[in-house]
């Protein structure tokens, strides 16, 4: 659950916004206040917290949002123990004023408190130090022993069904003005951000139906890139893009492997070929995988792995969508050419063969009146 705690100085305008909410504001709980209007019990708390003149920022003020997966699993009453118990955990008693209530004017329901840090005694019950991130640590420890997701766990879940779309949005696309529109489609927004000098510089990607269109607060839903993985990084994609065109572009330019592979690696890229089995010439072998690398250099040894590219072996075509088929039947033709051209030189050879036995085979011998014939000639020219 998304919530917050902030410990502030307020005004009677504090109160006046929770009791509010344009008319739906449902008053949810309230502790040692005898007023119901907003600006007495502002006073209330007020003659309370002056009881310590050391703490300036005697209030503290925050809420709880439950996402849309789990508001509808909880009534208004266990919204509010939620929040009580919560409160509990970083020094809230029986014995400080408190205001709760459940807003409903937004498309998401959620509950906002005000609370006097100081007990009715004047002592000051809840420390300032970590106070939102305290909080925070006690709705997830409340949660996870309601067997409610907490916004951690439902954090992740959304960040990994981000990243998948993502990278499978990646594959079919060729340019980022593409990713934009098939991530869209997708139900996502993926809002890029540029600096002067390297231009696209980072990603952000929300979940279209995380966006509240009628908050009055202006906020950032979604994440970031690098908080929803740390190895897939803006130059990378921009890497696989670049690589991509540049595969297209020469596959057109070029009517063979061999003229393939010499215009890639005019290019700065190396072609390799993996094949499913041990590689056997002079005849078809499947292809596995086709790795395109970009050729060493001085700062080859630089290089890291990503997460489409690895530094001894480069980018997957199969992994990011380049082309991969279109290769593989090229090389299928190349494989299918030599087979043709090493049948047809195997035929010359056994037509040959074949003629030399024939010589070896055919008969020396004549017929025997013939025999007798050349036997009287010769018998004759003595």
């Amino acid at each position: 659950m998304n919530n917050s705690a902030t410990t502030r100085m307020i005004s009677k305008i504090a109160l006046e916004y929770n009791g509010n909410d344009k008319g739906m504001a449902i008053a949810a709980a309230s502790n040692i206040l005898l007023s119901s209007n907003p600006e007495q019990q502002y006073q209330e708390m007020k003659t309370v917290a002056d009881r310590n003149s050391k703490v300036k920022k005697w209030a503290l003020t925050g809420f709880i949002s439950p996402p849309t997966e789990i508001i509808k699993q909880l009534s208004d009453e266990e919204l509010t123990d939620i929040a009580i118990e919560a409160l509990q955990k970083i020094g809230v008693t029986n014995k400080n004023q408190y205001r709760l209530d459940i807003h409903n004017s937004t498309r998401q329901k959620h509950i906002h408190f005000v609370v006097n840090r100081m007990d009715i005694n004047g002592k000051c019950t809840v420390k300032s130090r970590k106070v939102g991130e305290r909080f925070g640590e006690a709705v997830r420890q409340i949660c996870q022993e309601r067997n409610i997701k907490t916004d951690v766990e439902i954090g992740i879940e959304k960040k990994a069904i981000m990243l998948k779309n993502l990278t499978e949005s990646l594959k079919c696309c060729n340019n980022f003005d593409e990713l934009i529109s098939e991530m869209k489609k997708r139900g996502f927004l993926a809002e890029l951000s540029k600096n002067e000098k390297i231009g696209i510089s980072g990603m952000r990607i929300i979940l279209e139906s995380d966006i509240n269109h009628q908050t009055e607060r202006q906020y950032k839903p979604g994440y970031k890139l690098s908080e929803i993985t740390s190895s897939l990084k803006i130059a990378e994609i921009k890497s696989v893009f670049d690589l991509k065109n540049i595969v297209k572009q020469e596959l057109k330019a070029s009517s063979s492997l061999k003229e393939l592979r010499d215009n890639l690696y005019r290019q700065g890229w190396a072609m390799k070929v993996q094949y499913k089995k041990e590689f056997r010439h002079n005849q078809i072998n499947q292809v596995h995988d086709i790795w395109i690398k970009r050729v060493a250099t001085t700062t080859s040894s630089k290089e890291k792995d990503g997460f489409f590219y690895n530094k001894y072996d480069g980018f997957s075509l199969s992994a990011i969508g380049g082309n991969f088929q279109i290769i593989e039947k090229l090389i299928n033709a190349t494989a299918q050419s030599s087979v043709l051209s090493a049948n047809s030189n195997n035929e010359n050879i056994v037509e040959i063969a074949l003629d030399a036995v024939e010589d070896i085979l055919k008969p020396n011998y004549v017929s025997q009146a013939e025999d007798e014939w050349w036997k009287k000639k010769k018998k004759f020219n003595r």
